[in-house]
Parts: structure tokens; C-alpha cells; sequence
């Protein structure tokens, strides 16, 4: 069992606060993605419809055709995930702060980060299709991948780090036009998680630095939001490329391309353990899962770590 580290906050010359260290405030993913709800079941099945065709009338009085329109499915499972801190009625009486609510507050960021690592697994790993879910559908048989050489994966192919890693205007053009190849609606908000090393190398491509291409001007505050109909967003908690550990997966989306199903929300309990000496727990807890629903829709990007 975990040993408590209550003990630091115990009164000598502490200040009467609870200072948070540097950490993900909850999920970056979230809002970015579909959410879905998840009611009465265990999984959610989420139907997909393909393109329908139509065809030039030749003859008259002629028989109506029929184009069936391709029809398949995706299951969604949630899963539960939960923490908890116990705070001992001793520690009250020695502590300057009530660490209930700053408790309950880390637990909800630390499940909020849960989330993104849910999302990030549902984007790059395999999805259950058909009927009851049975089938598997891994990640390179259903989207593309943008090789460290700027070079694209055709479907069913893993991709490989090869050489200059870092991204370019040209792999950031190179990814818009995966997008419009596919036909994905350039009204729908499309996103693209990298690490913080990426926005360093974007802050010095003379394109994008330039406000003739950028009309956000966000650089003046160090970040890039929109460019070339992406918003950049960094975060630390993209995996690393199994074939090289020097190479990470960015993911660039569409919103609808990845679904979040939640079963429950994040809720936190704070209740008297009898059984405890009466000690204070501080629990939280969620359900919930993510999909790929379309392959189209969510691509990958191979950048050098360092």
C-alpha cells in the first residue's frame, strides 16, 4: 500500500495553503474530440455509413436501381478508473489547510489526464468493427502516417522514422492534403497534438512566423494556434514510435473522427471511514472510453524527440 506523504503539509512554519506543482490541468483532448454518453450497457455500438451512388436515367419508364449504401459499426467500451487519498484525523489537528477540496481538485486533474491518454490510445491503436464488435482494425489499415521523410504510408503499411524528423511546412501541407484526399468536410474543426519541441521548431519556419501566414499572430505569446487549418496544440503524454525510441506520434484529427464515450463523469465522494478510525477519504472516480469512428479522419505524423 502506498505510504502517505501527508506528514510534509504538518504545521511548523508552513503557510496556510496547498501549493500545486507543475502539472497537466485535466484534459487537453476533451473538447477537441465527439462526446458521446454511454447509458444502460456496457458497450455502445456507433453506426457508420459509407458513400451512396447515383446514376444517369437512360431509358424511360425504366427500372428503379438499387445502390445500397455501405453500412458498418464500432463498438465503444468503457472502462472504470478511480483514486482515492485517505486524510487521518491526527493529520487534521497538525495541518494549517482542510486538504479535502485541494484533494478532490488533483484527483479530478488527474483523471482528466486519464482521459487524454484514453483518447491518445483509441487514435493510434486498434478498433472493434463489426457486428458484435468482434473484428479488430489496427491503426495503419485504416489511417495514414507521415514518415520522418516526409514520405505517406499507403494503407496496411507500418510506418518508419526515416531521416529529417522534424516538421515542415511541407509535412504540415503534406497532412491537409491526406484530409482533402480523403474528402473530409474543411468545416470541420480539425486538430493536431505534438510536443512542446515541435512548437519550438514551428516558432522558427519563416512561413509561419511571417503574419502573412498567420492572421492569429498568436507567436507574440509563444504558441501557434491555426495554421494551414489546423490548431496546434503540445502536450507530453504522445507515445513514442515502437520501431524507434527517438521518434515520436503527433496525431492530427478531425473532431468527429474520434469519439469519447462517457458511462460517468469524473464525481468525487468525501466520506468518515469507520472502519479507518474514522479517517477522511477523498475518492474520485469516471467511466468512460474512446474510438477511432474513421480512419479518414485521424492521421499520424513521425517527429524526431530531440
Amino acid at each position: 500500500m502506498a505510504i502517505s506523504t501527508v506528514s510534509t503539509a504538518f504545521t511548523e512554519q508552513y503557510a496556510a495553503l496547498v501549493y500545486t506543482l507543475s502539472q497537466q490541468m485535466g484534459s487537453k483532448f476533451q473538447d477537441k474530440v465527439r462526446n458521446e454518453t454511454v447509458v444502460g450497457a456496457k458497450n455502445r455500438f456507433f453506426e457508420r455509413l459509407g458513400d451512396a451512388t447515383a446514376q444517369e436515367i437512360t431509358t424511360r419508364h425504366g427500372d428503379t436501381p438499387l445502390n445500397e449504401i455501405p453500412h458498418s459499426r464500432r463498438r465503444l467500451t468503457p472502462a472504470d478508473y478511480n483514486t482515492a487519498t485517505l486524510v487521518d484525523n491526527q493529520d487534521d489537528l497538525k495541518m494549517l489547510i482542510d486538504p479535502r477540496g485541494p484533494y478532490a481538485a488533483q484527483q479530478a486533474k488527474a483523471l482528466g489526464r486519464k482521459k487524454d491518454d484514453i483518447v491518445i490510445a483509441a487514435a493510434l491503436g486498434d478498433v472493434a468493427t463489426g457486428v458484435s464488435g468482434g473484428t479488430t482494425v489496427a491503426f495503419e489499415d485504416d489511417s495514414r502516417s507521415i514518415n520522418g521523410d516526409g514520405t505517406v504510408t499507403a494503407l496496411g503499411t507500418l510506418a518508419s522514422a526515416g531521416t529529417e524528423t522534424d516538421i515542415t511546412l511541407a509535412k504540415i501541407l503534406t497532412m491537409m492534403n491526406i484530409f482533402n484526399e480523403e474528402d473530409v468536410d474543411e468545416d470541420i474543426p480539425k486538430y493536431w497534438a505534438v510536443s512542446p519541441r515541435e512548437i519550438k521548431v514551428m516558432l522558427d519556419i519563416t512561413e509561419i512566423g511571417s503574419a502573412d501566414y498567420n492572421t492569429v499572430k498568436a507567436l507574440a505569446a509563444g504558441k501557434v494556434e491555426t495554421f494551414s487549418g489546423f490548431k496546434f496544440f503540445w502536450t507530453n503524454r504522445l507515445p513514442l514510435d515502437t520501431a524507434s525510441e527517438t521518434t515520436r506520434r503527433t496525431i492530427a484529427w478531425a473532431e468527429d473522427g474520434i469519439i469519447l464515450g462517457t458511462a460517468e463523469g469524473i464525481m468525487s465522494k468525501i466520506d468518515t471511514l469507520p472502519t479507518r478510525n474514522y479517517a477522511t477519504q477523498v475518492y474520485s472516480e469516471m467511466s468512460c472510453g474512446a474510438i477511432r469512428l474513421e480512419g479518414a479522419k485521424v492521421h499520424e505524423a513521425l517527429m524526431d524527440i530531440a
